[in-house]
């Protein structure tokens, strides 16, 4: 559909039960689409209860008591932000841990360095859970994991394009002198992918080297890290990413462990169950970096000890 934007318009003007049953894929997107579009209405409706309580409205109550003109708060409108939060909340941050765990498992040196580190604030097993976010974002090597992760990962694979609408892009090769002028209301993009698996950039970048993150080599690396994006147009999420992704790495692995990487409380092991190389390789590009057809993505065996 990003290739041939038309098609979405018809399919939108199917029938929904005509587009499942033509696409059963579907299906699961469509039940999203059609939960977010009554829970809009629910709150439109001021029916909504589920947000009492918490320390602050939803999103939508807030857009819904803003100036924006009516147009920008149609359910339609509302809706469609709904399915973006939703899947933009959840779909990129699984597959970083979904790679992560992959990666952990496969490097059990990786995984130990991460455990022992994860031990200086939770010492046993109860404290997991106790620690805060702050704490957590201060341990360098469990930091190296994550961007390593996001790294290979990508975050998005589409290319996110900028537009100068008025003046002209004027670009110097650094090495050559060489110049080019890119005119005004021209779409300019790069994937992820083309930064994040710069050989010159991230040698061996292909691998898993969370060491390539520490000490001030690792700070130099940050502005190519573009998993969230750059700019004006780069990810709101990336502060909750980052905590999901603290807490979740966290969690999981201060509790559990590999059999070649434990550190004698852990509640079990984890291992890796008909999994490899080409299920965390990208293959093809649906917005987000998809492996192989067939491939049925990280799969994990867990032990009790």
């Amino acid at each position: 559909m990003k290739h041939v934007p038309w098609v979405n318009n018809v399919m939108k003007a199917l029938p929904e039960t005509l587009v499942e049953w033509l696409l059963p894929v579907l299906s699961s997107f469509l039940k999203l689409k059609r939960t977010s579009k009554r829970q809009v209405e629910e709150i439109m409706a001021g029916e909504n209860e589920a947000w009492r309580g918490k320390d602050h409205l939803t999103i939508f109550h807030a857009i819904l008591d803003s100036k924006l003109p009516p147009q920008e708060k149609t359910v339609e409108r509302l809706s469609e932000d709904a399915q973006v939060l939703v899947m933009a909340g959840t779909l990129t941050t699984a597959s970083t841990l979904e790679l992560i765990t992959f990666w952990l498992l496969r490097q059990p040196k990786t995984l130990l360095k991460m455990k022992e580190e994860l031990r200086t604030v939770m010492p046993t097993v109860d404290d997991v859970g106790t620690v805060p976010l702050a704490a957590l974002e201060n341990l360098p090597f469990v930091t190296a994991v994550i961007k390593e992760g996001l790294r290979l990962s990508h975050g998005l694979s589409a290319r996110s394009q900028r537009i100068d609408p008025d003046s002209a892009i004027v670009f110097v090769d650094k090495e050559t002198g060489k110049e080019w002028t890119i005119p005004p209301k021209t779409p300019v993009s790069i994937t992820n992918i083309q930064v994040h698996c710069d050989e010159d950039i991230f040698p061996c970048s292909r691998d898993f080297i969370a060491e390539r993150w520490l000490g001030d080599a690792g700070k130099k690396l940050e502005r190519y890290l573009t998993s969230f994006g750059r700019g004006s147009r780069s990810c709101l999420g990336i502060n909750l990413a980052y905590g999901e992704l603290y807490i979740v790495l966290s969690h999981v692995w201060r509790l559990w462990g590999s059999r070649e990487a434990r550190i004698g409380d852990e509640i079990g092991v984890l291992s890796l169950f008909e999994t490899d190389l080409c299920d965390v390789q990208i293959e093809a590009d649906y917005f987000i970096p998809t492996p192989r057809k067939g491939s049925q993505g990280i799969q994990v065996k867990a032990h009790t000890v």
